[in-house]
């Protein structure tokens, strides 16, 4: 096995955003004779007996706090193995959009010198775009790969969130290795300040993952890097065409290397094409997609349309299924979701800001939690978000579009029906749509308050279902976003077409009234267009807001009144996770409910009679 630091290949870290050239140079030889340690240790949190020493967090002020992710390199000790006392910037680390790879060459450099002098070497350190604070499954496999390696049974995996200027976060995970799992946990996570490095209040992160699996991943990464390349065509090659000699080589267009490209190519003409469909504040809106998995393509073609703001919102990983029903790829297996998606966005446009959120929208998530991730891109208003529930889950499609009302934002849902046999998607607009998620779907909503379960999945689904209702969702998105943004462009004012058709069905069967699902709509609406028409058509289906006046009952959730803005006030202390729908009232206040609403106006003492915690300001 020898010195060299990888057995096999690159060890890759990934995460994304763009190369970066002439860092800061950290000599080999700067063995200083002592470091002067921190010594406090966490404060309210788990103890930890890691230490970093401020040497080697101002080490990080010079390099990895200056430039954008994803840069890092080595981490090791030279006496406890419990002090970080040493580390080594990669100044020839190979950068992608979406990874970051140390050179390995230079890097077994450092870690002979290191092992020569007795050090141990036992971390990487890399940065992550803004919000991507954990590590990812294939950082943690390159643990293990360094675990195995270099025989420890922990490893070092510190993530830092630069933001220029020497300032930075760092969340210092340890990953050890405990029977047949590898076990991630956050330390404890600190803050390079003007004056200092203070200390960050952090939740718990406690993760387990199988190491079998962890290899098996790490196998499938090696049978990728060793794949070998088709023979080139004979460059010689010619062909005659009435005694005409033509030689393919000469007119074959020369490729441009990749790597040279992003050094050179400027991002505005990737989108050249394009730039006169989008005006650029409408490309600086934020795309908000709660569920990616088959969202994928429809978030990847928002990239090259030039859109620039995402936040993803999903806890899953890939898993093998996924290759079949989504836009997945093998390499990809046991990644987050959120993470590949992001880094296709960034391949496609480098000027992207993806904010990654590893997190189910569920009950333990606050409308709180939910309006801060909204906030991590300021100065914008309502229009300029366009929220998605693209999720298999109801109450989290339910809750996202609920969340939209609450906010004053744009709304748009998909959903796939059984064997894709047809697809939907809603789309509200307050202020423009008059009907509520709730009046689009009442009998699907009283079902599941009734306890109804689904069970469908996406067995026996087309790819191309999924894909044709992406593609429609496109269009969609692009009304919302443009509405009313530019006069001249043909989306501006489609809106108002169909503002009182928010419901749209795509038949993807041609004998779908006589599937189980027994939709006949499309027959009755075609019928006398039968001999031009089979499958694949699009119904933009005329509805109202629920309201006696239309032979309804008033709506439980927007009260049928057809300005869905009204929303915005009636629930502005209220926590959307415990608004419920049940007789004649609209809500059923829990004390946890009740506590909110006391906290948003300010009254922080509880009566003691009902609880003694502390309010939350």
């Amino acid at each position: 096995m020898g010195d060299s630091l990888i057995v096999k290949g690159v060890s890759a870290l990934y995460k994304g955003m763009i190369s970066i050239k002439n860092f800061f140079v950290i000599e080999e030889d700067d063995d200083r004779a002592e470091d002067n340690v921190m010594n406090k240790k966490v404060e309210n949190k788990r103890q930890s007996d890691i230490y970093i020493s401020e040497s080697v967090l101002d080490e990080f002020r010079k390099n990895v706090g200056r430039y954008k992710a994803e840069t890092g390199g080595l981490l090791a000790s030279t006496n406890d193995e419990k002090l970080i006392d040493k580390c080594y910037f990669d100044v020839h680390s190979h950068n992608t959009p979406g990874t970051f790879y140390y050179d390995v060459d230079s890097m077994s450099k450092v870690f002979r010198k290191w092992k020569e002098k007795g050090y141990v070497t036992n971390g990487i350190y890399h940065s992550h775009p803004k919000g991507a604070i954990r590590p990812s499954y294939h950082d943690i496999s390159t643990a293990l790969l360094h675990i195995d390696f270099l025989k420890l049974d922990y490893f070092y995996l510190p993530i830092l969130q630069p933001e220029r200027r020497g300032f930075f976060q760092i969340y210092l995970y340890v990953v050890r290795k405990i029977e047949d799992k590898l076990e991630v946990i956050l330390e404890y996570a600190l803050e390079a300040t003007p004056d200092g490095y203070e200390y960050l209040n952090v939740k718990n992160y406690r993760e387990n993952h199988s190491i079998e699996e962890l290899r098996l991943y790490r196998k499938s990464i090696e049978r990728l890097a060793t794949r070998k390349p088709r023979k080139e065509v004979e460059t010689s090659m010619s062909v005659t065409r009435t005694n005409k000699s033509v030689d393919l080589n000469r007119e074959r267009p020369k490729c441009i290397d990749s790597n040279v490209a992003k050094d050179t190519v400027e991002s505005k003409e990737y989108f050249k094409k394009v730039s006169n469909l989008y005006p650029e504040h409408v490309l600086n809106k934020v795309i908000v997609c709660i569920g990616t998995g088959g969202a994928r393509s429809f978030l990847e073609n928002c990239a090259r349309s030039g859109f620039k703001n995402y936040i993803l919102m999903d806890a899953d990983i890939v898993s093998p299924t996924n290759i079949a029903t989504q836009g997945v790829f093998i390499s990809e297996m046991g990644k987050k979701k959120v993470e590949v998606i992001r880094d296709r966005i960034l391949d496609i446009n480098p000027d992207a800001n993806v904010l990654c959120v590893d997190k189910f929208l569920d009950e333990h998530m606050s409308d709180t939690e939910f309006k801060g991730y909204l906030d991590s891109f300021p100065n914008k208003s309502a229009k300029d978000y366009l929220i998605l529930g693209c999720t298999d889950n109801f109450d989290a499609q339910k809750r996202s579009s609920i969340l939209a009302l609450k906010y004053g934002m744009p709304y748009l849902a998909a959903m796939m029906y059984e064997n894709g046999d047809a697809a939907e998607i809603i789309f509200v607009y307050p202020g423009v749509t008059e009907s509520c998620p709730r009046c689009l779907l009442r009998d699907r909503f009283e079902k599941y308050e009734n306890g109804f379960k689904n069970d469908v999945d996406s067995s026996s689904c087309p790819i191309f279902a999924t894909e044709r209702m992406n593609s429609l969702k496109g269009y969609i998105a692009l009304m919302l976003l443009m509405y009313h943004e530019d006069s001249s462009n043909p989306y501006s004012t489609m809106l108002d077409e169909v503002k009182d058709r928010n419901f749209v069905e795509i038949r993807l069967n041609p004998h779908l009234k006589d599937t189980k699902l027994g939709i006949g709509i499309f027959d009755r609406v075609l019928d006398n267009a039968a001999k031009y028409v089979y499958f694949d058509e699009t119904l933009w289906i005329p509805q109202h807001p629920d309201r006696p006046e239309f032979g309804s009952e008033t709506c439980k959730l927007c009260g049928g009144t057809g300005d869905l803005r009204t929303l915005q006030s009636k629930w502005k202390l209220t926590d959307t996770r415990f608004i419920k729908f049940g007789g004649n009232r609209e809500e059923r206040k829990s004390f946890q409910q009740i506590r909110y609403e006391q906290i948003n106006r300010g009254l922080t003492t509880l009566p003691k009679a009902v609880g003694s915690f502390e309010a939350k300001a």
